[in-house]
């Protein structure tokens, strides 16, 4: 729930459900479905609900939040109708299993059949989660996003059979060489020691915790503000970045580009193909984006097009 992954929420919401008409005789529905479900820790039914009353935001179609509790949470009250926002409805208060997950907890149908969203709990300083994206039926493809962690190990067991597809894992902080920046003067010791103390991770940790789990790619995300995107060209900001793929690709497959398989860190926008399982026949596979690395500069080629920031 910290405001850097939160503050967005209300914004999406506003445009996504639009503005209400202003025509006296526009059709409403009645008993209308959401447009869009919110699933996420205790009290962000009330983080939502509470900054639209407070800003006065009304809007054309309606919303529904549905918490994920542990069983000490205690859950935000949807009832009397009164204490709803105007286009909120009632949600669900879903409770962990006696092992700390929520297995199953939704499910939608994807391009390939259904998706169903596993979640459960990783290390931070503040109580966290990480979500698992899972298809129950061939090709079982997994993606697990991880949110902030020193230590996401808790989430092991929803990892494994089969071996994450895609791992997005933070990189909140990392240590880079003066003779790729300059400017830098701490040590490796001091950067792993901040980072843990701030209930972050670095590169190695991310790469890793992909090794452990056997992830079929690894993206990087939650870089640091003192990390910034690079422009356009290989100036110094596009060489730190190259550095922080490096260190997680060399602590995910051993020195990197052993395995044909790099670290990227992820970009506004960024789309990133999911592949079927390495064992499926080739027959039943499906078209996924190829990856490979300029040998000359470093670069991250998808599709044979050089990656643009």
């Amino acid at each position: 729930m910290h405001a850097d992954h939160t503050m967005g929420v209300v914004p999406m919401l506003r445009n996504v459900l639009f503005a209400p008409s202003i025509d006296p005789n526009a059709y409403v529905p009645v008993n209308p479905p959401p447009r869009i479900e919110v699933y996420g820790p205790a009290g962000i039914r009330t983080f939502i609900r509470s900054i639209l009353n407070m800003t006065l935001t009304k809007t054309g179609e309606k919303y529904i939040v549905h918490e994920l509790l542990r069983d000490e949470d205690v859950a935000t009250p949807c009832e009397p109708p009164e204490v709803l926002h105007s286009s909120e409805l009632v949600g669900r208060d879903i409770r962990c299993s006696e092992d700390g997950f929520w297995r199953g907890f939704t499910q939608g149908v994807g391009a390939l059949g259904d998706v169903v969203v596993d979640a459960g709990p990783i290390l931070h300083r503040d109580p966290c989660l990480g979500y698992i994206f899972r298809e129950p039926e061939a090709p079982k493809r997994k993606i697990v996003i991880l949110g902030d962690t020193y230590d996401p190990s808790p989430i092991l067991p929803l990892c494994t059979s089969p071996s994450p597809s895609l791992l997005i894992h933070e990189a909140t902080d990392a240590h880079i060489p003066r003779e790729i920046s300059p400017q830098n003067k701490r040590t490796p010791e001091v950067v792993l020691r901040t980072a843990l103390a701030r209930g972050h991770s670095i590169p190695e940790m991310a790469g890793e915790f992909a090794k452990t789990v056997g992830a079929e790619k690894l993206v990087l995300n939650h870089i640091g503000g003192r990390f910034p995107a690079p422009r356009h060209g290989r100036d110094e900001r596009t060489h730190v970045i190259r550095e922080i793929e490096r260190q997680a690709t060399e602590a995910w497959q051993g020195s990197a580009g052993g395995s044909g398989r790099y670290a990227m860190a992820a970009w506004d926008f960024m789309r990133v193909a999911v592949p079927a399982p390495p064992s499926m026949p080739p027959n039943e596979t499906h078209p996924i984006e190829s990856w490979g690395v300029d040998p000359s500069e470093g670069l991250v080629y998808v599709n044979n097009k050089r990656r643009k920031w």
